[in-house]
């Protein structure tokens, strides 16, 4: 239920939600780094700086007793406590329960504690290491987990590095700063991944070999009722690709914040060439245009249409994200030697006359 199969996607799965967690972690600036590592017999390690789990805590979370539970969580168990985190609470565990072996070692300073298990089951109690060992990053505290999946759930155990590359950038670009670095001991290749300048920079490199009418993308950041959304607009010569997330997920068919980009668009250019708001089209400006819209927010506000996570239908983000982008637009293209452009690019297109010829009467 949780990893949706057992093939390739449901393998990458186990790695995928200790990302998610760290995403979590990094968003709310607990984390500034972590690594994502394939070992040459097939283990994925991933380590993650800022996080320190109790040694009590922690044997809590190996047992599976965190978000997933109904029975509440008990008072021990502050507000920063994994056992009440979505990612390191109920996907972590998932993970775990799914490895043929697994190593969970957190680090709070100087001191380290390691805590094994064998088909998906704990071997014990975390047990303090002594001496430590240095944290892979420098850092205050980590945490890092090792794991095999098991081979008799999984058709599929061995990872794709590109798939793993990719996920680990788009996390880096998700929150600007992050630092992460991938390797893959099975070849030797290893990739530092870091976006100081967030999704306004990954759309740059996207659109490095393409030409543009606009040397660098219009880049925006709005907030409203703990949601936060960034976004980076870029035109070219032709072509078109708009990329949107709700997190770490990539909403294909779009959603509430990309609904908002665009009627913020089609306002400014109203209110700069004096003509109506109908008068420009949301398809006509997708022409040509490269972007990435990302949403971020708490997990359990994040309302999606349907039974899949293809559409972000958070009820007024749209109107939200409108009311706050508009006036950074109308200031950024006022002036700009793009608006002429676009005003003339997004124009609805009038429909060709259709003329109908009286029938004979003959």
């Amino acid at each position: 239920m949780y990893i949706g199969g057992t093939d390739a996607l449901g393998l990458h799965h186990l790695a995928f939600f200790i990302l998610d967690a760290i995403y979590a972690d990094a968003r709310r600036g607990a984390c500034r780094d972590f690594t994502l590592e394939v070992g040459a017999e097939g283990a994925v390690s991933v380590f993650s700086t800022g996080r320190f789990a109790p040694p009590a805590e922690l044997a809590e979370v190996a047992r599976g007793l965190g978000m997933g539970q109904r029975t509440p969580l008990g008072p021990e168990w502050g507000p920063g406590s994994m056992l009440r985190d979505l990612g390191w609470g109920m996907q972590m565990p998932v993970s775990l329960a799914l490895s043929s072996r697994y190593e969970v070692d957190t680090w709070d300073g100087a001191r380290q504690w390691h805590l094994s298990g064998v088909d998906g089951s704990s071997s014990g109690e975390p047990r303090e290491v002594q001496p430590a060992e240095p944290l892979p990053v420098t850092a205050d505290s980590g945490i890092r987990i090792r794991l095999i999946p098991d081979a008799t759930i999984f058709k599929v155990t061995t990872f794709d590095a590109e798939l793993l590359t990719r996920r680990c950038r788009e996390l880096t670009f998700l929150v600007p700063g992050l630092r992460a670095r991938f390797t893959d001991h099975r070849t030797g290749q290893s990739t530092l991944l870091h976006y100081a300048g967030g999704v306004a920079e990954r759309l740059l490199e996207l659109t490095a070999d393409v030409p543009c009418l606009h040397p660098e993308p219009l880049a925006f950041d709005v907030q409203w009722e703990g949601f936060r959304v960034r976004c980076a607009l870029q035109w070219c010569e032709a072509g078109g690709s708009l990329w949107s997330y709700a997190n770490t997920v990539r909403t294909r068919r779009d959603g509430a914040h990309v609904d908002g980009v665009f009627q913020a668009l089609q306002e400014t250019l109203s209110a700069l060439s004096g003509e109506p708001v109908p008068s420009f089209s949301r398809e006509m400006l997708e022409g040509g245009l490269r972007a990435i819209v990302a949403a971020d927010g708490a997990e359990e506000r994040m309302t999606f249409a349907g039974p899949t996570k293809d559409l972000l239908a958070i009820e007024g983000l749209a109107q939200a994200v409108a009311g706050q982008l508009r006036p950074a637009l109308v200031e950024t293209l006022r002036g700009h030697p793009l608006t002429r452009w676009l005003v003339a690019h997004g124009r609805v297109r009038p429909r060709p006359a259709v003329v109908t010829r009286p029938r004979s009467r003959d």
